[in-house]
């Protein structure tokens, strides 16, 4: 029985080394395959030594990253800006091409035109003023009525009418711009006087008849007919001047509007010649 039980002791502690030397091997198997798949740190230092640096992974470039709202529309203002600029670039420059256009134009047009442009200064300054006389007189010639040398007294009374030709002193004289130097005459007048039937043939003047007027200088003032009117005597427009013109009106009396030829006595109406100035002529 001593001894049975001795094996027995002894075949379980052999079993039981059995057991720990097995799960000892099995465990330094597993450990030596864990152990074989990991990289010692020297390797790993090998490692790179053989690859060579590590790679750095870029930033984000700051140029292409987005741009702030305002600095955006600042963006889109600068470049309507230069979108204008470049407008007016191209309009200037199609402007001088043209001036440059017309300015060979105008060369092109040979000496005419050159003589042309000089003398257009010299004609914007109008003609020089006519002299004024040291005296009011005038002096009246009719070719067309047989009148010649008619002095024409600056006085409306009817004693200076009853003399000859008067001028209104309301009406300005044909020295003065825009004149309507206005003169009077009787139809049949006082014989022996300059009065006798002075403007009894004005109803017979025409359009286109020259008129002439002579002052103290002998600066000499020719008109040509231009119109007619029959007239009330209290319609002293026509006695008025007319801006742009400068002219004389004759007047006589009329019997009545249509009856030129007879005489009185009742002169219900005035005739008047118009007449503009073409001329002037200093002495």
């Amino acid at each position: 029985m001593g001894k049975r039980s001795d094996r027995r002791i002894f075949r379980r502690r052999r079993q039981r080394a059995g057991f720990v030397l097995l799960v000892s091997l099995a465990v330094v198997v597993v450990g030596a395959i864990m152990f074989s798949s990991l990289r010692p740190v020297t390797n790993l230092s090998a490692a790179s030594a053989e690859t060579g640096p590590v790679q750095r992974v870029d930033a984000p470039a700051v140029d292409r990253a987005p741009e702030a709202v305002a600095q955006v529309e600042a963006a889109e203002v600068r470049s309507e800006e230069q979108k204008a600029a470049v407008e007016e670039e191209k309009v200037a420059e199609e402007e001088r091409a043209a001036g440059e256009e017309k300015a060979q134009a105008q060369s092109s047009g040979g000496g005419d035109e050159a003589e042309k442009a000089q003398s257009e200064p010299e004609q914007a300054t109008g003609p020089p003023p006519i002299p004024k006389p040291a005296t009011n007189d005038l002096w009246m010639d009719i070719p067309a009525l047989g009148l010649n040398d008619n002095y024409i007294a600056n006085d409306e009374s009817m004693a200076a009418m009853d003399a000859g030709a008067i001028k209104l002193p309301s009406s300005a004289f044909p020295w003065q711009d825009d004149a309507n130097t206005y003169i009077a005459a009787h139809r049949l007048g006082y014989p022996g006087t300059a009065s006798d039937h002075q403007f009894y043939n004005l109803p017979n003047l025409a359009l286109g008849d020259k008129i002439y007027l002579y002052d103290e200088n002998l600066t000499v003032y020719t008109y040509e007919v231009t119109g007619f009117k029959e007239v009330l005597p209290n319609e002293t427009y026509v006695t008025a001047p007319q801006p742009g013109r400068d002219m004389i009106s004759l007047q006589t009396c009329i019997e009545d509007y249509g009856d030129y030829w007879t005489m009185g006595p009742n002169w219900y109406v005035r005739y008047v010649v118009e007449a503009d100035r073409v001329s002037v002529d200093p002495a």
